[in-house]
């Protein structure tokens, strides 16, 4: 269902001329004024095709593992909690920063807190990118921190804050309650 909706929203943004990207994105003075469903829709708009492959791949791959070792619900919920911390944090940070008319969308703060949370149900589980990353479950979290604060460098941190809490959080979250 994730994908599914994921792939629906991202494909209808790109071909409605914007209304979905309008309606669906994390607008920080539009959630002042009463919009909240935009801090669960953010992350359900990949406005590149190519990190949308690669959002559906992830939640397949790790997201399954993780729902047969969780169950749907305890993922489902994992996954607002995180999605929803990371809205708020980002509604208050951009608009302290002056920000709040910034427009957040992309599924890498879901996916990316999705392999957190795997790399720490799995933390001895090997897993390689093409042959040139190869690393242990407990060693993704770290590395995949890193990336993350690398592109808030480089981009920006306020513009990194919706990817760089959900991290956060996913890193964070109460190890009790990633067990089943």
């Amino acid at each position: 269902q994730w994908i599914a909706a994921t792939l629906a929203v991202s494909i209808i943004a790109a071909l409605d001329g914007g209304r979905f990207y309008s309606w669906f994105s994390l607008v920080p003075a539009k959630v002042w004024h009463g919009q909240l469903w935009r801090l669960v829709t953010w992350p359900l708009v990949e406005t590149r095709p190519l990190r949308l492959v690669f959002a559906c791949a992830a939640i397949y791959t790790f997201g399954s593992q993780l729902a047969i070792r969780w169950g749907d619900r305890r993922l489902r919920r994992f996954m607002l909690e995180v999605v929803v911390i990371a809205g708020v944090a980002t509604t208050l940070v951009a608009t302290v920063a002056g920000r709040s008319y910034l427009r957040y969308v992309g599924t890498l703060a879901a996916d990316t807190s999705l392999l957190i949370a795997w790399s720490r149900q799995f933390p001895d589980a090997p897993i390689s990118y093409r042959g040139v990353i190869s690393l242990h479950g407990r060693d993704l979290t770290l590395f995949l921190l890193g990336v993350i604060v690398l592109l808030a460098i480089y981009i920006g941190p306020i513009a990194m804050i919706p990817e760089v809490v959900a991290c956060v959080v996913a890193a964070k979250y109460p190890q009790s309650l990633l067990r089943r």
